[in-house]
């Protein structure tokens, strides 16, 4: 999966994870950050990907992916738990995709990775920081990978540094470090607890809508 492919699905599961906590309105924007250092010391700076996020008292989330370069909105993804579909919007078609949200049967299970291979993962506590005018507990969880694991010939360590706010269900800092991909930032920003304007939740008037069948997000997280 492309880099601004899976920030924008990111994105769309941060704010799905949100809406699952219902009653705890806001929007904001959050900007997602990378980089990467080659093994000559290089180091290479992806422009912030950034999307626009809205909840609303009801578990409505809507998100907006923002051109790198003109900054302006360039899809936009609804999600209602009321109605009970996910929506992805064509803005310059004006048409839209209708996913339901109805829970998918349960897939077959995978086989359980031997102990072999399995990672190892610790957990710290980060204490208390306040982020956006928000107190924020931090949790340090460091993964282990085995050597083979991806054909690593020595152990792989990824670490993730994640902020959370009781008052604001979605994460507010999350930093990323890891050897095969760099050091990716996503963090949220202009923070605003206001009830967002209704019509973001809508598809507009006029715009043709497609059935997709069922919601490739994951049940859990809508």
């Amino acid at each position: 999966m492309k880099l601004p492919a899976l920030l924008s699905l990111l994105a769309l599961l941060f704010a799905a994870a949100a809406a699952a906590q219902n009653g705890v309105p806001y929007s904001a924007q959050r900007v997602n950050e990378r980089v990467q250092t080659l093994v000559d010391g290089t180091r290479i700076t992806q422009k912030p990907h950034k999307v626009n996020e809205y909840c609303d008292s009801w578990g409505r989330t809507r998100t907006e992916e923002l051109s790198a370069d003109s900054g302006e909105v360039v899809s936009a993804n609804i999600t209602d738990p009321l109605a009970g579909f996910r929506y992805t919007l064509d803005l310059t078609a004006h048409t839209a995709r209708r996913w339901s949200l109805a829970k998918p049967a349960k897939p077959a299970s995978s086989p359980a990775p031997s102990l072999a291979d399995a990672p190892q993962v610790s957990r710290d506590s980060l204490g208390t920081q306040t982020i956006e005018g928000l107190l924020a507990q931090g949790t340090r969880t460091t993964t282990v990978h085995p050597v083979g694991a991806f054909g690593n010939d020595r152990p792989l360590t990824v670490i993730t540094e994640t902020w959370r706010s009781s008052e604001l269900q979605p994460t507010l800092l999350l930093k990323i470090s890891d050897p095969r991909s760099g050091e990716t930032t996503i963090r949220l920003t202009n923070i605003s607890r206001s009830e967002p304007d209704p019509s973001l939740f809508q598809v507009p008037a006029g715009y043709e809508i497609t059935d997709a069948g069922p919601s490739p997000v994951p049940r859990r997280l809508q």
